[in-house]
Parts: C-alpha cells; structure tokens; sequence
C-alpha cells in the first residue's frame, strides 16, 4: 500500500515538472512575432544550452533569470514596467542568444527589432534623436520669437509661432513614445506626426498661395477634416500602419513638391535665400530613405528609425533661417509679384 502511495506520489510531481517545462517552451515561444520565419527543419532556440528543467531541478540560469528580472522591474519603475514586461523582455534576450549562437537572423518580436534598455528606455537611439530635433526647434523658435516676438500683429508672424509649438509637441511626443511604447503614447505619436507633417504642408499652401485667399482657405478647411477624422480613427479603429504611412507620405510629398518648386522659382528670379528651402527639402528626401530601409539595430541601439530621426536633426535650423528671411523679405515691400503665375 506505502509503495502504490509512493508510485502515485512519484508520479504525480514527474507529471507536474513535465506539465510546467511544456507551459515554459510555450510562454517562451509567444515573444516571437507572428511573421518571424525560422529555417526549414531548424531547432528555435527557446531554452538556451542550460535547459530549464534538468534531472528535475530548477536550473540556475532559471534562477539568475528570475534575479535579472526582478532587479530591472525595480530599476525600470519610473516607466511603468510591470512583472509581464521585464518577463518578455529577458525572454526576448535569452531568444536573441539562441538565434545568435546559431548564425540565424535575428527576428522581429511583435513587430519591433530587439533594444537593449538605457535606464529604462525602451528605444534609446530614437529616443536621443526625438529630443535632439526637440531641442532643435526650441533653439530655433526662441532665435525667430528675438525677431518676432508675439505680440507682432502679422499674421504669417502668428502663424510660423504656431508652426513651431506644433513641431515641438511632436518631437516631444516622439520622445515619449520611443522612451516607452504603450497604447497612449502610440496614439499621441502617430496623431502629433500627421500633425507636424500637415502643418508644413498647410505652411506651403499659406506662403505659396496666400494671394488666393479662397484657395488656401478651402485647402486648410479640408486639411484640418483630415486630420480630425484621422484621429477619430486612429483612437478607435485598429490602425492600420501601411494607411497611416500613406496618409503621412501624401501630405509630405505634396508639402515638399510646393516647396521645392517655388523655392527653386525664388531663387532663380533672385531671391537667393530661397536656397534654404530647397535644401531643407531635398536633405529631407534624403534622410527619408533611411526610414525605407530596415535592418537589425547597430549595437541594439541605432536602426534605420532612429538614424532616420538622428538625420534630421540640423534641418530646423536651416528651414527657420528661411522663414526668417523670408519674413524679413516681404516686409521691405519687395514681395509684389504673384509667386506663380495664373493662365
């Protein structure tokens, strides 16, 4: 009877190790994103050379691991971390050891290439760049506010003030965002992008055509519709990415196309500060391109976004030396020619 109990017993904590070795593979399998592809026939490396169960008892890279976790959720609390994240994320490192050690490639989890943390922050290198163009166009807003200041009655002078602010609550958001990704911040990101993108479209559209009053207005009119139904829907839809990048591209490439074509149209009639413009467009198209690639991060810090963002980070200065030119210009009464031609 004792050895019946005892088999039973045996049994049953054999069972048990068994069960939450198998619960372990699959929590661990889950970091990976659903569109990773592994090599035919390949071993995932799930659970690295020091297997989580051996010879029934708890390994001590298991130990070291749930050590490693708890130091970072106490470290990482001033962004919120919580016990499931910092699980995750040593998950995704352990995997990231595994691929490695076998030459594959690493993968994207959950859509996002593996970061190493600085102090919490989730993405360090966009998370610098995102604050270094933040800073960038509060130098530059504080240079152009010493020329005009805001008590100016103009309205192209309110206006550009205005330019400014939204440009700075976008860098500052991207800067959150990339600090800690959460439903929240993704929606204040993508929301103050379109956002800064629209603003210097709708600036082109004010310079360029501010002549035609009907023009503009109907085009600001129906800009700002946009946007609104945009952030209805980015609040309430499940977002769709390649939508709201086209949405992004189409007000951006028409921004820069006006701007290109009369920055060049000014500078060839003489007005050679013009130049400025179209350098800040055609720098902008080239830093752009770097977002179009898509590679593992350097050192788990720089990938292509974050290079992209790094990359922009002297383009205003040049673009609010050429609104204050510009301002400049048109106040010695020398703009008296319609800036495009009507048939």
């Amino acid at each position: 009877m004792a050895l019946f109990f005892f088999n039973n017993l045996l049994g049953s904590i054999i069972s048990g190790l068994l069960s939450s070795a198998k619960s372990s593979s699959l929590f661990l399998s889950s970091c990976f994103s659903s569109s990773t592809e592994l090599p035919f026939n390949a071993d995932i490396p799930i659970i690295s050379s020091n297997e989580i169960i051996f010879s029934g008892r708890i390994s001590s890279d298991v130990k070291q691991f749930t050590v490693m976790a708890a130091k970072n959720l106490k470290s990482n609390s001033l962004f919120g971390w919580n016990c499931l994240d910092e699980c995750r994320y040593n998950c995704m490192w352990r995997t990231v050891k595994g691929f490695e050690q076998r030459g594959y490639d690493i993968p994207k989890f959950h859509g996002k290439w593996p970061f190493e943390r600085f102090f919490g922050m989730q993405e360090p290198g966009s998370t610098l760049a995102s604050f270094l163009n933040l800073a960038a166009h509060v130098r530059m807003h504080m240079v152009y506010m010493k020329k005009f200041p805001l008590d100016d009655v103009d309205n192209m002078v309110l206006f550009w003030h205005l330019f400014a602010v939204v440009c700075m609550n976008a860098w500052a958001w991207s800067t959150l965002f990339h600090m800690r990704d959460c439903p929240f911040t993704e929606f204040m990101d993508y929301a103050c992008a379109l956002s800064m993108v629209m603003i210097m479209y709708i600036a082109a559209v004010i310079r360029v055509f501010k002549k035609r009053r009907t023009l503009t207005t109907s085009i600001v009119v129906l800009s700002a519709l946009v946007f609104a139904q945009h952030l209805v829907y980015l609040y309430t839809a499940r977002v769709d990415y390649h939508y709201n990048m086209m949405l992004n591209l189409f007000f951006g490439v028409s921004g820069s196309a006006i701007w290109l074509c009369w920055g060049v149209a000014q500078w060839v009639s003489g007005r050679r500060y013009a130049w400025r413009v179209v350098a800040f467009v055609l720098v902008s198209a080239a830093a752009l391109s770097l977002e179009l690639l898509d590679f593992p991060p350097y050192f788990y810090v720089w990938d292509a976004h974050a290079l992209w963002h790094l990359a922009t980070v002297p383009l205003p200065f040049l673009f609010y030396r050429f609104v204050i030119d510009d301002l400049q210009y048109t106040r010695r009464g020398e703009d008296t020619k319609p800036d495009f031609k009507t048939a």
